[in-house]
């Protein structure tokens, strides 16, 4: 465990940056994230083929998500802890750690069970390879919860190099126990692990040694208060796990694994656009926690529409033969499922906006009940689509559930901002003239 700083909040922050500057470190991660995520996935789908990559799919799904469900509080409530300077890096981390150890060891229990039973999700893949994915669900759990940390104390530079080293690993693990060693899922699932187990050991020695990081253990005060956060964003946290991969989880109750593997593909190329609000997201939580600064929201989120909006438009005009040179002819079929899931990209997009002021507000409840209503609706159009459209009612479910999510959230933001909406979506000449300020900005740095 670890032992906390004499005063909360004494961690030092990341250098004096503008806000542009930070998005800008921030996107420059993210591009380089997704252009090697894109390697990633073109490896993948030339080593295992549609009905692998379902296989993996399945696997990579159970064991990320059995860790956010069992972890509540372990990376918004840590991050939230840190970031509004209510307790030290040090009993943030703290508590992250017990949460996950704790959580995730119970998730592993009640797991093992389920992989031995006769549900159709858990024949998508070998046994062995269902009891691999559990090593994921301490690992991923607590990996992102010391990312939080490193955001939470803007020190985007650092977190920049450390998650290329992690994908950098995953991809060279993919490569030896994969195509080198042919260990197939396995290997794939395994090369996973290692990455998250490299970004734990570089973000742990980055705390300890520039933010003083030291062994302690988690005083009941501090998690309690990260706790009492985390259970009222947990919904969240589980509905933003569980929404990337519900279409895997539930087709793998009713489609075959190469139909899995498919819809995995189309959803991992459209989910990279999430980089877009990442990165604004990341820059403006540690200037709107523990203050309410709505129009500085709304201005993100407009930014941010455009941006995703253009981008997407621009991958669309190209997908086909993008997909074709990057996956082989064999993932062709998923080009429909890109535009299906376009307009439900883009409302995910604006609504993570969105979601940063709510956090940022202590309102993360309100994240919650609206994710769950996406999620809903996402659950419940699935089954009632397939019969009808097979896997493209996986695209259709999901873009409707953000949609809602979008407009739940929309509706209470402008509530409580006391905006209207021509305030909040209009574009203005002021977004033209904060851009080429956070541009000048960033090209003086």
């Amino acid at each position: 465990m670890l032992r906390a700083n004499p005063e909360a909040g004494e961690a030092p922050r990341g250098p004096e940056r503008t806000g542009g500057q930070d998005v800008a470190i921030l996107l420059a991660t993210r591009i380089g994230l997704a252009a090697f995520m894109l390697l990633i996935q073109a490896m993948l789908a030339w080593m295992l083929l549609p009905e692998g990559r379902g296989s993996y799919a399945v696997c990579i799904a159970f064991g990320t998500l059995l860790g956010l469900l069992f972890a509540p509080g372990s990376m918004e409530g840590a991050q939230y802890f840190v970031a509004a300077k209510q307790g030290s890096v040090s009993q943030g981390v703290a508590a992250a750690l017990a949460i996950c150890l704790a959580g995730t060891g119970l998730a592993v229990v009640l797991a093992l069970p389920l992989i031995h039973s006769d549900i159709a999700f858990f024949r998508k893949a070998e046994t062995r390879s269902f009891h691999l994915a559990l090593v994921l669900v301490p690992l991923v759990a607590f990996s992102l919860a010391v990312e939080h940390q490193l955001a939470a104390l803007r020190r985007f530079g650092r977190l920049a190099v450390f998650s290329l080293l992690r994908i950098s690993a995953n991809a060279v693990g993919i490569l030896l126990l994969v195509w080198d060693r042919g260990l197939g899922v396995d290997g794939a699932v395994l090369a996973f692990a290692a990455a998250h187990g490299v970004m734990i050991a570089v973000c742990l020695r980055d705390l300890r040694r520039h933010c003083g990081l030291v062994l302690q253990r988690p005083a009941r005060s501090s998690l309690a208060r990260i706790l009492g956060y985390g259970f009222r964003y947990h919904l969240a946290r589980v509905g933003e796990g569980v929404g990337p991969h519900i279409g895997v989880l539930v087709l793998g109750l009713m489609a075959t694994q190469a139909e899995i593997g498919l819809f995995a593909v189309a959803s991992a190329l459209m989910l990279g656009f999430v980089l877009i609000p990442n990165a604004v997201g990341n820059a403006l939580l540690p200037r709107v926690a523990g203050r309410e600064q709505p129009e500085l929201v709304a201005l993100s989120a407009r930014l941010v529409c455009v941006a995703v909006a253009v981008a997407l438009a621009i991958f669309l005009a190209v997908a086909a033969p993008a997909v074709r040179l990057l996956f082989s002819d064999a993932f062709l079929p998923a080009v429909p499922l890109l535009w299906i899931l376009a307009p439900g990209i883009l409302a995910h997009c604006v609504a993570g906006i969105l979601m940063t002021h709510f956090k940022g507000a202590d309102r993360p409840d309100i994240c919650s009940w609206a994710v769950c209503v996406g999620l809903c609706v996402n659950i419940a159009a699935l089954p009632a689509l397939f019969p009808a459209l097979g896997i493209e009612a996986a695209a259709c479910a999901i873009t409707a559930g953000m949609v809602c999510r979008f407009l739940a959230l929309a509706a209470t933001f402008k509530r409580m901002a006391g905006m209207t909406w021509f305030r909040i979506w209009l574009p203005r000449r002021g977004d033209a003239q904060f851009l080429r300020k956070a541009g000048r900005s960033v090209f003086r740095r």
